[in-house]
């Protein structure tokens, strides 16, 4: 198992195979690398593919400081810079992708020959525009609602955000359901880590980040995506370079990489080749 030690102290699992073009994994909230296994399957044998977990997440160390996005976005850093990444192909699901929003606002794109994100904003509080969470319906009433939850059952909580707001076709789970999948997320989900990171993406603005984005750019919106059309849109209008909108995935929810992993990395390998020759 390969770690590197952070700044602070922290160390974070990351995995490093193949060979090619790199692309770099970020997962989000409440998972790990393992969440995008299947997904990252597909693209072995082509590519140099690199992912980790972010602190406070899988094999990685349970931060008890820095728990926030814009220090995420600085151990993302840390890692390309060890390993001396170039020409990287970033591809960020939900909290990862504002990890490479928070990236590209402290470091650039310096390192990044292309980004994709898959159903996330630069913003996800809903106070004064409607590109956030729950399609622009969540509000801060929800958020704080939310954070009882966890502090209370960590599990629960990732389990009712699941249910009510990642896929609402669950909402009709019975009692034993709630029960079995709160137990499975709570072995799992580190309370403090959630909370803090919840708390940190929203109270975290990054849509002046995306005028820094001088790569093509591609992004993967499911049939029934977190967020709505405003956010892709201010994304597309604002972004320096190329835009790419994929959205043709009948049946999928937040959860697109693990429904539909075959036909999103598809979409990502013609991305990849229409933009094969750009440099910046």
């Amino acid at each position: 198992m390969s770690y590197l030690t952070m700044r602070d102290g922290t160390k974070i699992y990351y995995e490093d195979q193949g060979i090619g073009e790199t692309l770099l994994f970020c997962h989000g909230l409440n998972c790990s690398h393992l969440y995008m296994k299947d997904f990252m399957k597909e693209f072995r044998g082509e590519y140099r593919l690199v992912c980790y977990d972010q602190r406070g997440h899988g094999a990685s160390d349970r931060a008890e400081q820095h728990v926030n996005v814009e220090t995420l976005a600085q151990d993302l850093n840390e890692l390309i810079e060890t390993l001396d990444l170039k020409g990287i192909t970033a591809i960020g699901h939900s909290l990862g992708a504002t990890t490479l929003f928070s990236y590209v606002d402290q470091f650039g794109c310096g390192r990044l020959k292309r980004m994709v994100v898959v159903d996330m904003s630069p913003k996800v509080r809903n106070d004064d525009w409607k590109g956030g969470n729950a399609q622009g319906r969540w509000t801060d009433e929800d958020f704080m609602q939310e954070m009882e939850r966890i502090f209370d059952d960590a599990g629960y909580a990732e389990w009712y955000l699941n249910k009510t707001v990642f896929n609402p076709s669950l909402s009709d789970t019975g009692t034993d359901m709630d029960e079995a999948m709160s137990a499975l997320y709570g072995k799992v989900i580190d309370p403090f880590t959630m909370a803090g990171l919840m708390f940190s993406l929203y109270r975290t603005d990054l849509r002046d980040a995306i005028g820094k984005i001088e790569v093509p750019f591609l992004y993967i919106m499911p049939e029934t995506p977190l967020f709505s059309k405003e956010n892709v849109d201010y994304i597309m209008d604002h972004v320096k370079k190329e835009f790419v909108l994929k959205k043709d995935f009948p049946g999928t929810t937040h959860d697109i990489l693990k429904e539909k992993p075959h036909e999103a990395a598809d979409g990502i390998k013609d991305f990849i080749k229409e933009f094969y020759r750009y440099s910046i």
